[in-house]
């Protein structure tokens, strides 16, 4: 797929027509004019648009120009946790947090923003109860002590925890809480109805949209945080890297997302295109499907031994992400554990973990997606060999969806051996991402069979993680996870995810350190 890929964008740059060269010309003239509707090229839409509902990539990108955070997290810099439809929160004890509203603020649908929305968003009925509307989703699993919402009185509410939650302003920056409308919601004739025309608070509205086509926005002309500087804003479903690259140097598109490493040279030798992003808070990795019988933790430490990460980086990548030492971030500040070691590849050592372990040279199926995460399947493919080197015989089997990978056979067991997966950090703490990934709720052990002694020491010490306020004690059950994930591990880390988009030169607009991809006017002007 790969190898197509390229030899179509070398034609395509190498045979274009004069008449496409003059249209080039064109456009860069046109650059120049106001922009009244942004085309945004990306891999995939998500399915469905409301909030809550899933926790991909495909979703995080568009929705927050869709909908608002009570408390908004600085993706750009170093400003920490932001006012945004709460315009300030205090604690009232170490289970309680206060909340003042922005008043005025207008949802699409033209209906004042107030306490009840918060208290809908968050309910028993849509979300956090036995039978929620949204699904049991796995983004509950981002907020396990949450208890309630109690209105104050219009503007204020109070979010109570069921035990001390030293995050809960972390929490409520995350995208799986961004802030719905009530009556849209209820009034809605079925949660599919919903889903395709959600109602929040963000810069643009939805005016249609087509999970394996387009997402048609228009700019919210009463946003609260200004006009937006864009009438229309598409996100086009474009799977093929080569037809994103070849809609933007034809100016088809303003901006495209998931740009392989080795293609940003050819994108660079364009004057009127330009590069955006780069490594993120986020870590690629696999999840092993521990319930297969010689998936044990010998064999699980020797596919980790025997995988050369600094090659795959400086080869796959041009050395621009970086290896990380564990699920483990500087951007955790005082809870980076700097001391942690960084994952070793040593072939020999992993030779001899595999004749220790259960494995008898049976197929492991490996599913990932065509390039779902940048460069994935010739990483995939450079891993498999690796560990064909060690004696590990692991098969790649692509994907077309994430139902397909999470397949269960008859017996309720995945079928595949391992697949691809992305711990996000979501609010710069180990809390949402180490912990968030790997608890009792999300599947390495709800359905991969991740148990034993090292297990539940690993969950007590995320319960301190979670309600801790002593931040030493913190570091100390943070830096202690980190060695279980070692000793056995539920799944392996390769790198840091790479975000990188490319656009029109003249478009001012910035990529965050995340996948989320902003228009609203304070990330796009013109």
């Amino acid at each position: 797929m790969k190898k197509t890929t390229l030899l179509f964008l070398c034609a395509l740059l190498l045979f274009l027509s004069p008449v496409m060269f003059a249209g080039g010309k064109q456009e860069v003239k046109a650059e120049t004019a106001k922009i009244t509707t942004m085309n945004v090229a990306v891999p995939a839409l998500p399915e469905p648009l409301t909030v809550g509902a899933s926790t991909t990539q495909a979703r995080y990108r568009v929705q927050y120009n869709i909908f608002n955070n009570l408390i908004e997290f600085d993706f750009k810099g170093t400003k920490g946790f932001m006012p945004s439809l709460a315009e300030s929160w205090k604690r009232i004890d170490d289970r309680t947090l206060e909340l003042k509203l922005r008043k005025g603020v207008k949802f699409h649908n033209g209906d004042e923003f107030t306490a009840e929305d918060v208290a809908w968003t968050f309910s028993d009925e849509r979300f956090f109860g036995e039978k929620p509307i949204v699904g049991h989703t796995r983004a509950r699993g981002y907020w396990a002590l949450f208890d309630r919402v109690e209105i104050i009185d219009p503007y204020t509410v109070r979010i109570i925890s069921k035990d001390t939650d030293p995050l809960a302003v972390n929490r409520l920056s995350l995208p799986q809480f961004q802030i719905i409308n009530k009556r849209a919601f209820q009034e809605a004739k079925s949660y599919e109805e919903w889903s395709n025309n959600p109602v929040g608070t963000g810069p643009f509205k939805v005016e249609r949209f087509a999970s394996g086509d387009q997402l048609v926005l228009k700019a919210h002309e009463q946003y609260w945080g200004g006009k937006p500087y864009v009438d229309t804003l598409i996100f086009r479903s474009v799977p093929e890297e080569s037809a994103r690259i070849a809609g933007l140097m034809a100016g088809d598109y303003q901006v495209i997302s998931n740009v392989s490493i080795d293609l940003i040279p050819t994108i660079e030798q364009e004057k009127n295109l330009a590069i955006e992003g780069g490594p993120i808070a986020s870590f690629l990795a696999t999840m092993f499907n521990i319930k297969k019988p010689y998936m044990d933790v010998n064999l699980r430490k020797a596919m980790s031994l025997a995988l050369d990460r600094e090659l795959i980086v400086k080869n796959l990548f041009a050395g621009r992400t970086k290896i990380p030492n564990g699920i483990n971030d500087p951007g955790y500040a005082d809870m980076y554990v700097k001391d942690h070691p960084y994952p070793k590849y040593d072939l020999a050592e992993a030779k001899k973990l595999v004749k220790k372990s259960a494995y008898k040279g049976e197929v492991i199926p490996y599913y990932i997606l065509n390039d779902y995460y940048p460069n994935e399947v010739n990483v995939a493919q450079t891993m498999v060999e690796m560990w064909k080197a060690a004696g590990i015989n692991v098969q790649i089997e692509i994907k077309e969806n994430w139902a397909q990978v999470n397949a269960d056979e008859t017996e309720g067991v995945r079928y595949f051996g391992m697949r691809n997966t992305s711990n996000t950090d979501t609010f710069g703490d180990p809390a949402g991402c180490l912990w968030r990934t790997y608890n009792k709720s999300y599947d390495p052990y709800k359905v991969l069979g991740w148990r034993g002694p090292l297990v539940d020491e690993f969950m007590e010490l995320g319960k301190v993680l979670d309600t801790s306020v002593d931040q030493k004690e913190r570091y100390k059950a943070f830096a202690r996870m980190l060695e279980i994930y070692d000793e056995d591990p539920p799944g392996l880390y390769f790198y840091m995810n790479l975000s990188i988009s490319a656009k029109q030169k003249s478009i001012d607009w910035t990529a965050y350190k995340q996948v989320y991809m902003y228009f609203g006017p304070e990330n796009f002007k013109q």
